[in-house]
């Protein structure tokens, strides 16, 4: 009942809002700077009214006005002027840069506008338009290398994928994500799957929803001065998110938006192709000469020097022992995705609308995988009688995704089998059935389907073809078109506010904000899966819903040169997620794969519920416009801790002093100063419902019957025990900063250096057994992050040819500096190589990438096994970090007539990445380091010592020779094991940079449109991700990554190719 009135309250305010506008008479202009350069961008306001518009890239406008209008033109860096309309239809105006005042005016915590020179902590914005030309589908991905002290990492999973965001380093042991926020509402961005152990698929998050084409900023929070009104949601930074609105004009606006692009797979592979399929017999490399052979080598590629013999291959067919090309380009396809959206705008001088739709359709580089997204958002602003403003919006979003990749370990990563497959086999022939891709053709002998059967019961055409003798292997083709994973979302995130003007000086507003979304979701593993021959399929609805209340009473109001900007609030947050699923095995009908027909099924059902309330206060106090101190105040409620330990108080205070305007004998090459210093301390319940509370469930296994109740946390006897007495993990914050601008703003510095401490972090500690539970969540660990970072802009070149250039460079030094008594590490992910784990290690940085390294002796010397194999310590030790040392990105735009080119390369120095990848290449003979030691090839030489004694009394005897064929194999195969592994061999340097966008437009002049209905079209060619310019890893994307969970970075495992987009844009507007 709750959710039917807010959906009525919301659509009330929308129909009240777009009223039509009443008759106004219609100016128009166009602004230019004192050089007569027309200026895109130009703010024009009505006076005393919220209605206006902007001037588009000719520096024209058009707007609708009444008698006795005074407008109001301002720009960034140039002094503001007021005009008187009268009787005029034109109005030209020429600005004039402004050297002293900075009026900069930047979106910030709750939605609130303020000067950028009376912040005191640092901010960073990424206007809209960097998001519609070169896309992505998720919006955070483009961050990447845009804001210094943002480390973004994309998983390696298709085309909706989900992203990972750090700011200034992890600040809890369970990571944690940064609050995303939507015109002043916060909104859910929760990942429903991510790879693991065992693999998985990465199912997306909330940002995939966005529609790019509505986004006129983004502003990231990234100190806890610049998050703390937004309390505990936002201990880990804010990604502020504004939306475009309507603006007053004659008639109607419309905007139509056109881009296509190509993907394909940057193939980044150098492996040998002189050795085939085959393994030892005794001594020598052998080619398969028998079915059974065939079958059992079909991943091994240990066998002979290729020489166009005939060889068996699996399917009983005698082929040449030949290379047969690149079988990627036979697999992977070019991926394509075309977005279409239009946008219509309008009204008056006292509403305005704005209305878009968007339609994306996407496939993947993966066969039969894609993502489709349709978006449709409707705005609309309306101020009555000059003292109360309404805003409402609404967002309707439809997500499809089909056949999202597998990834990691999983049977049905069909890039795994790709990056395996043999030099000699083709495959296509893997296709098998040219009516069931991937299934066993009809005509196999009986004696291979025996084979096949690996000991049961004989394989049957059609089902899965096996090119190797695992059931855990997948033919890539059965993999792509006979798994089914398909999965659907609709989401609606709307909003509506209400803004009263008691005075000039004193106001309150009211704000509801509504996310709510459901997802259905859809796998089938189909009969005759070479792992589950019975099949499966599962079901599952997952229903999300959060609700945010907000109230604000403001005041403003100078006295004399003392300015004050105050107001206090308070939210209410509510969220409940509902889940209903269910699966099967075992099909009993043929070719009927329904949930009711199987022969083993599970339901499932889960439901939580949680809430925030909060009050929050802020007051700033200006002097003369150059100093300003700001302090805030936020109290938390948590529903998920106990009642005694759910709230804290959230505090900040800092000051702001623009020194450039208090002294006037500065040179007059300094355009702006400011230093800024502040002081903040956030916590965060990173727990989800119900973590704090002890909770019952029924039971698998009944009794006479009848179900019996169970501690859902028990978990026989290993499970944690609620703790009561948890409280909010801590994290304080100082943060130092410097901005300058030189020379009529053509040259800007802006330094920062932050020092920040999170305490009570919520760790999970082992307790007795006789508790009936293996551990519990105690308040004990503590980590520090310290860093520094710089932008640098500039103009190097202004005039009828225009150069901008910005660098942005990161540094974050992390450290976990306790964790509990007698705890010093605890353990993050594991890769399914299982020869490497992520630790968190008392004393180290965040996220240790440790494993077995050789043993040696005393005198430092590698110990070796007598048959030439490294012997490997017993003990995990830190080998590596997942997470890099710098982050930044180097921008250019140059612009010149109608053309526009922009560049950006990003990079990342230090950090180190485990490549399962090249462990198992190295296993199977493929990576080109196996060639040591073969036949023909350079020998494998190693040179230490052997334990001709025992552990207990060591006795060491020197070894320094080639080792033969066959203990070359064994040595690689020993190195890349599980219970053998040598890890820090692959141990790579993580660092890269990158040529990420590129666009190259030009805009026709309006001279040729002159006789069209057109005012704006833009034509440009575009592409993300083109050319990696530097790595120091082989045959893999030093980005790749199989999870984004916070434990698993710097972890990559056969994770998709990178990939590289480029095509075309097409902007109309009229």
């Amino acid at each position: 009942m709750k959710q039917r009135y807010h959906v009525f309250i919301l659509g009330l305010l929308l129909v009240f809002a777009s009223v039509s506008a009443y008759a106004q008479r219609t100016i128009s202009g166009t602004v230019s700077d004192t050089q007569g350069t027309p200026m895109p961008g130009v703010n024009v306001i009505v006076k005393g009214t919220s209605s206006g518009t902007t001037t588009d890239s000719n520096g024209r406008y058009t707007l609708d006005v009444g008698d006795g209008t005074v407008l109001v033109f301002s720009f960034i860096g140039y002094m503001t002027q007021e005009v008187e309309v009268g009787a005029r239809t034109t109005v030209d105006v020429t600005l004039s840069e402004d050297i002293r005042q900075l009026s900069e005016v930047i979106v910030t915590a709750l939605g609130i506008e303020r000067e950028v020179k009376a912040l005191n902590y640092s901010v960073s914005e990424v206007k809209g338009d960097e998001f519609v030309q070169a896309r992505e589908n998720n919006l955070a991905a483009q961050l990447s290398g845009r804001v210094a002290g943002v480390n973004v990492s994309k998983a390696s999973s298709g085309p909706a994928g989900s992203t990972r965001v750090v700011i200034r380093g992890n600040k809890t042991l369970s990571g944690g994500n940064p609050l995303y926020v939507i015109d002043g509402i916060p909104m859910d961005n929760t990942n429903f799957g991510q790879a693991g152990l065992w693999g998985g698929r990465d199912e997306g998050d909330g940002l995939t929803s966005i529609n790019p084409d509505d986004i006129e900023s983004i502003t990231v929070l990234k100190g806890a001065s610049a998050a703390a009104l937004y309390g505990g949601r936002a201990g880990f930074g804010v990604i502020n998110i504004t939306t475009k609105k309507g603006a007053a004009r004659r008639g109607l606006g419309i905007e139509f938006n056109s881009n296509y692009v190509f993907e394909t797979v940057n193939d980044l592979r150098d492996l040998q192709h002189e050795f085939g399929a085959g393994n030892f017999v005794g001594e020598t490399p052998s080619k398969p000469t028998t079915l059974q052979q065939a079958f059992s080598w079909g991943s091994s590629h240990w066998g002979p020097r290729l020489d166009g013999s005939n060889v068996l291959q699996f399917d009983g067919v005698a082929r040449p022992y030949s290379y047969v090309g690149d079988n990627w380009d036979k697999f992977f396809e070019t991926g394509h995705a075309w977005t279409n959206s239009l946008a219509l705008t309008g009204g008056g001088e006292n509403q305005t609308f704005r209305f878009s739709v968007s339609d994306l359709r996407s496939t993947s580089v993966l066969p039969n995988s894609g993502f489709d997204r349709t978006n449709a958002t409707l705005s609309t602003n309306a101020r009555f009688a000059d003292k109360l403003t309404l805003d409402a919006k609404i967002m309707y979003s439809h997500e499809f995704a089909h056949n999202r990749p597998v990834l990691s370990d999983s049977p049905g990563n069909a890039v795994q089998s790709m990056w395996i497959i043999p030099n000699n086999v083709d495959v296509d022939i893997y296709r098998g059935d040219p009516n069931k891709l991937g299934a066993i053709p009809e005509g196999i002998s009986d004696e291979l389907l025996t084979i096949y059967g690996q000991g049961g019961d004989a394989r049957l055409p059609g089902q899965e073809w096996l090119p190797a003798a695992n059931n855990w292997g997948q033919n890539p083709w059965w993999a792509t078109y006979q798994f089914i994973d398909d999965d659907t979302r609709d989401r609606i995130i709307s909003s509506g506010s209400l803004r009263y003007d008691i005075t000039d000086f004193l106001w309150i507003s009211g704000r509801i904000g509504l996310d709510w979304y459901t997802r259905r979701s859809t796998s089938l593993t189909p009969e005759g899966t070479g792992y589950q021959l019975g099949g499966a399929r599962s079901e599952a609805e997952d229903r999300t819903r959060e609700t945010n209340m907000e109230w604000m009473l403001g005041f403003d109001k100078e006295f004399g040169k003392i300015s004050v900007n105050a107001f206090v609030g308070g939210n209410r947050m509510r969220r409940t997620w509902e889940r209903i699923s269910a699966d099967g095995s075992g099909f009993n009908v043929q070719f009927f794969p329904a949930i009711n027909n199987t022969s083993s099924r599970n339901f499932g059902y889960g439901f939580d519920e949680m809430g925030i309330n909060s009050l929050f206060g802020s007051a700033e106090i200006g002097y003369n416009g150059v100093l300003f101190i700001t302090a805030t105040g936020r109290e938390d409620w948590f529903s998920v801790l106990n009642p005694e330990y759910n709230h804290y108080f959230y505090p900040s205070v800092g000051a702001s002093f623009v020194f450039s305007d208090a002294f006037s004998t500065l040179p007059t090459w300094l355009s702006f100063g400011k230093v800024r210093v502040s002081w903040a301390q956030v916590a965060t319940a990173n727990l989800g419902p119900y973590n704090a509370n002890l909770t019952y469930s029924l039971s698998g296994a009944p009794h006479l019957g009848r179900s019996m109740a169970t501690f859902s946390q028990a978990q026989g006897n290993n499970g944690t025990i609620p703790n009561p007495l948890l409280q909010p993990a801590v994290s304080t914050e100082t943060e130092i900063g410097l901005d300058l601008r030189f020379l009529n703003n053509r040259i800007g510095v802006d330094f920062t250096y932050y020092f920040q401490k999170t305490t009570k972090d919520i760790l999970a500690v082992t307790i007795s057994r006789a508790s009936g539970f293996g551990a519990t969540y105690v308040n004990v660990g503590e980590m520090e992050n310290k860093g520094i970072e710089l932008l640098l802009t500039g103009t190097p070149v202004q005039g009828p040819l225009t150069w901008d250039v910005s660098l942005n460079l990161a540094k974050n030094n992390n450290k976990v500096t306790y964790l509990a008594d007698g705890i010093d590490e605890v353990v993050g992910e594991e890769p399914r190589t299982r020869n490497v784990f992520i630790k968190h290690i008392v004393g180290y940085p965040y996220g240790m990438i440790t494993g077995r390294v050789q043993q040696r002796d005393p005198n430092g010397n590698p110990i070796f096994f007598e048959d030439g194999r490294p012997v490997a310590t017993s003990e995990y030790v830190p080998i590596g970090n997942g997470i890099a040392d710098w982050t930044g990105g180097f921008n250019n735009s140059f612009t010149w007539k109608g053309f526009n080119l922009s560049f950006l390369i990003d990079f990342k120095i230090g950090g180190d990445i485990f490549s399962g990848t090249n462990n198992r290449l190295i296993q199977n003979g493929l990576h080109k380091k196996s060639l040591l030691g073969r036949e023909g090839e350079a020998p494998l030489h190693v040179t230490g010592v052997v334990n001709t004694g025992t552990a207990e009394s060591p006795v060491y005897t020197p070894i320094d020779r080639d080792l033969t064929p066959r203990e070359a194999r064994d040595y690689w195969g020993s190195v890349g094991g599980e219970a053998t592994a040598i890890s820090d061999m692959f141990i790579y340097d993580a660092s890269f940079s990158k040529l990420r966008q590129v666009v190259l437009g030009y805009t026709l002049p309006r001279t040729l449109l002159s006789k069209t209905p057109f005012q704006k079209v833009t034509v440009s060619f575009v592409a993300r991700n083109l050319a990696i310019i530097s790595k120091n890893i082989e045959n893999v994307d030093p980005e790749s990554m199989y999870s984004t969970n916070a434990g698993a970075q710097g972890l990559e495992y056969f994770a998709m190719p990178s990939t590289r987009s480029y095509g075309f844009n097409l902007n109309l507007g009229l």
